[in-house]
């Protein structure tokens, strides 16, 4: 017979303890059933007459009747035969048994071994993307605004309650989310927990709800990019400045030489390595350098390349002017940053 789990929040009479861990204990009830209670003796689990309950490694329970042992997931009252190999996935666990794999939620999703696109880094610190094998039902295909073969479903951080359609992801890596029902939600990574925190966007249960779905979807996915946008150029534009003011810090570079080869130092720090043919005092925070024989560029005091060493004579001003000759003959100015 195999055991049934019943989930309670309540009281029930303690006839005794069976195992203790933390603020959680197996005890026996007086109707002779075994379960698990918190600190307040509310019953969380409760059991058949079994003839012994312990708890187990990683959240398990080990139920033992008539010398068979058989492990719970408290997690979801999953079964197993034997005690699960946990596979950590990033921020992702899974249960790994008899070639199969379970995700550790109240709705459990199993699949066949470990993903070869799971061990690749086909995980996210928001969502864990998992293959989906076959078809969706009809009625799910058709909730869909986007039904991308191979169909992929995914856990979010922090969510336990099942795996969730993976429908899109958008140009800063967070995902559009269908559940089984057709709700869909836009998630994103809570500031305060670094979980993941669900928008509900609504739920697609007819051909118009579709339609307005893919308008809300196109346009978060505008927004995110937009977004994007944004946070790389204020990144770019401290970037620029920091190393605007490193910079000003240079004001006394000049060329060194080991075997054979070219760099900058100052005051016995190297600012670039010695690895060009020839290169030429600076001129402002610019240097003219060789990088092959003829070829010439034109290289900031940090190493940072700002011509490419392409041409075949380059000539540096004071107002930061670099005229660039090629080796046609042809003629080019450039204004350097």
């Amino acid at each position: 017979m195999t055991p049934h789990c019943t989930s309670y929040t309540m009281k029930k009479e303690i006839k005794e303890t069976l195992d203790t861990k933390g603020k959680y204990r197996c005890v026996r009830f007086a109707t002779g059933e075994v379960g698990m209670v918190d600190e307040w003796g509310n019953a969380l689990i409760v059991l058949g007459q079994w003839d012994r309950l312990g708890f187990s490694a990683h959240g398990f329970l080990k139920i033992t009747n008539q010398g068979r042992d058989v492990y719970m997931d408290t997690k979801n009252g999953e079964l197993y035969a034997s005690m699960p190999e946990l596979v950590q996935v990033g921020k992702f666990e899974l249960a790994h048994i008899g070639g199969m794999m379970y995700t550790r939620t109240r709705k459990v999703y199993e699949l066949p071994e470990i993903p070869v696109e799971v061990l690749q880094g086909g995980t996210h610190s928001l969502y864990l993307t998992l293959p989906y094998d076959g078809e969706p039902e009809e009625e799910v295909r058709n909730r869909m605004i986007a039904a991308k073969k191979p169909f992929m479903v995914c856990l979010l951080n922090g969510d336990d309650s099942g795996v969730y359609w993976l429908i899109d992801t958008f140009a800063d890596g967070t995902p559009l989310v269908m559940d089984d029902e057709g709700d869909y939600f836009h998630a994103d990574v809570d500031s305060n927990t670094r979980m993941a925190e669900k928008v509900l966007l609504g739920k697609v249960d007819n051909e118009a709800a579709k339609a307005m779905m893919a308008y809300k979807a196109r346009e978060i996915g505008a927004e995110r990019m937009e977004k994007m946008k944004e946070e790389e150029a204020a990144c770019q534009a401290r970037t620029d400045r920091e190393r605007k003011d490193k910079m000003k810090e240079i004001t006394a570079a000049e060329p060194f030489r080991i075997g054979g080869k070219w760099g900058l130092r100052q005051d016995g720090r190297i600012l670039v390595p010695p690895i060009y043919r020839s290169l030429k005092s600076p001129v402002g925070h610019y240097s003219v350098v060789e990088a092959y024989p003829g070829l010439w560029g034109v290289i900031a005091l940090d190493g940072k390349v700002e011509v490419e060493p392409r041409y075949g004579k380059v000539v540096l001003y004071k107002d930061g002017t670099a005229e660039m000759t090629s080796t046609g003959g042809r003629v080019v100015t450039k204004k350097l940053p």
